[in-house]
């Protein structure tokens, strides 16, 4: 299966009066960051089907924008892409999504250490708010194997969009 796995877009904070950690949501800032980033992704033509997101708002909200640039139905909330959630846990729930190509919306450090994990565990990758990761893996019950096909920065993905 192919997938991207997709940093959620810049947010308020961490510490900012008022706004529990788990309810920090996309700076206004970042909802255009994302934006851009998402047309990008767009410009690859990488033949998306569908979007699974994290429950907390600041992935909801960028999986709710992935999904309108992308043209894409409504994210569905994947609880395995909570923060803290094991990767082998996620890989385990991908299984059950065979012939899509979806884009999985989360937080650091646990998209990389799942792409990480998807291509052997060795490597080390960070992925940056609105960044992604393209990764080719067959998710079985024992093991995880698969390839990285591409990674781009929010930046890059921000000039795609642009061109």
């Amino acid at each position: 299966m192919n997938a991207v796995f997709f940093r959620h877009g810049p947010a308020v904070p961490h510490g900012t009066p008022g706004v529990a950690e788990n309810d920090r949501p996309l700076t206004p800032e970042g909802r255009k960051k994302t934006t851009d980033a998402a047309r990008g992704l767009r410009a690859l033509g990488l033949d998306l089907t569908s979007i699974y997101t994290s429950p907390l708002p600041r992935a909801m909200q960028t999986a709710e924008i992935l999904s309108d640039v992308l043209h894409l139905s409504k994210p569905q909330v994947l609880d395995a892409l909570l923060p803290g959630t094991p990767p082998r846990k996620l890989f385990g729930d991908l299984r059950a999504l065979r012939g899509e190509t979806p884009v999985l919306v989360g937080h650091e450090p646990m998209l990389s250490a799942a792409v990480a994990l998807a291509i052997g565990g060795k490597a080390t990758i960070e992925l940056k708010k609105a960044g992604m990761a393209f990764v080719d893996f067959t998710p079985s019950a024992s093991r995880v194997a698969g390839i990285l096909k591409l990674v781009l920065s929010p930046g890059i993905l921000r000039k795609l969009g642009r061109a």
